[in-house]
């Protein structure tokens, strides 16, 4: 199957924009609510930091998917290694936003909404993932 530069462009692309909403998401309408997070047992101040981290890795990942679709003019062994570990970390971010979403079940009603958003953040990853895995297979090869 043949398919246009443009379109693969357009899949890195729309897998940025995913992952600044997720990352947006956190930290605008998970970050607060975890900073006041009064259950026993939470540790706020490190479930916060490892948010931001969430937040600079997705936004990372987005800045170097924008480079790569403007300036890719076919696939590389260099752009399909570095789109391959951008899919990984995606995946990861996600397992871990996951992971954070089955934490917060047990913090009661008050902490419904982080959850929910979680989840929300965490199909985005996924979903930037698959575009960016698709990408990498679809990527005319250089001539």
């Amino acid at each position: 199957m043949i398919v246009s530069l443009k379109f693969c462009r357009r899949l890195l692309l729309a897998s940025a924009a995913l992952l600044v909403v997720g990352a947006l998401v956190v930290a605008a309408g998970v970050i607060p609510p975890v900073k006041a997070d009064i259950f026993p047992s939470a540790t706020p101040q490190r479930a916060v930091a490892a948010f931001w981290g969430n937040v600079a890795f997705n936004l990372l990942a987005a800045t170097v998917l924008v480079f790569i679709a403007l300036r890719a003019t076919g696939r590389s062994r260099l752009s399909t290694t570095v789109l391959g570990l951008l899919a990984f970390l995606a995946l990861l971010l996600a397992f871990a936003l996951t992971d954070a979403a089955f934490a917060y079940q047990a913090h009661g009603a008050a902490m419904q909404t982080v959850r929910i958003l979680l989840f929300f953040c965490s199909a985005t990853d996924l979903l930037a993932a698959a575009l960016v895995i698709t990408a990498v297979f679809l990527f005319p090869k250089k001539t």
